[in-house]
């Protein structure tokens, strides 16, 4: 039987990580976009750059119960593939290792996938009316000054099972043929 998948689709804000999750998800996966654990919150509360922290442990906190109880209870027999998104900034390694854990404990093939570009085209990326719609960075000036703080480099994370794609120069397409191709080796 095939095994199970979970994909991890890491990097900066306007990368391309939900566009290609969202793809991957139509072919055959669940997708679990990081937006979806803050968006529930979002219009319910206020957090302060002083308490953004705090903030984001809870949202932590939230997501290790939301895998605790797809440890419980996911599908045993057929194939599934669980496509996460989320924006990893540099000294974020444990985020990626509670997916690689996740996925440890499903007895599923981890397949991280960093996706990156240059921040002239991530800035111009941003400035659609889809993410301001859903509440994502759309704000070029505030995605320079997150990128240059949290994204200067990525979490130094080795895994044999992933793949870096810097989408700069690549459209949709594109990208999703490199992570379709590479997700071919876990057939």
């Amino acid at each position: 039987m095939r095994k199970n998948q979970v994909v991890f689709i890491y990097g900066a804000p306007a990368c391309g990580k939900y566009t290609m999750a969202k793809r991957l998800s139509e072919e055959n996966g669940f997708l679990f976009d990081n937006h979806y654990f803050h968006d529930m919150f979002q219009n319910l509360i206020e957090v302060s750059d002083d308490k953004i922290d705090i903030y984001f442990k809870g949202i932590g906190e939230v997501k290790r119960s939301f895998l605790d109880i797809i440890k419980q209870f996911y599908p045993k027999k057929n194939f599934v593939r669980y496509i996460f998104t989320s924006c990893i900034a540099e000294y974020e390694l444990d985020n990626i290792l509670k997916f690689q854990e996740f996925a440890n404990d499903l007895d599923a093939d981890f397949v991280p996938i960093e996706l990156k570009a240059d921040l002239e085209v991530l800035k111009k990326r941003c400035q659609t009316e889809y993410r301001r719609r859903r509440k994502k960075m759309y704000n070029p000036e505030k995605l320079e000054r997150i990128v240059t703080q949290s994204f200067k480099k990525s979490p130094d994370y080795k895994h044999k099972n992933k793949i870096v794609i810097d989408t700069s120069s690549l459209n949709e397409d594109e990208t999703f043929e490199k992570i379709k191709k590479h997700l071919k080796k876990f057939d």
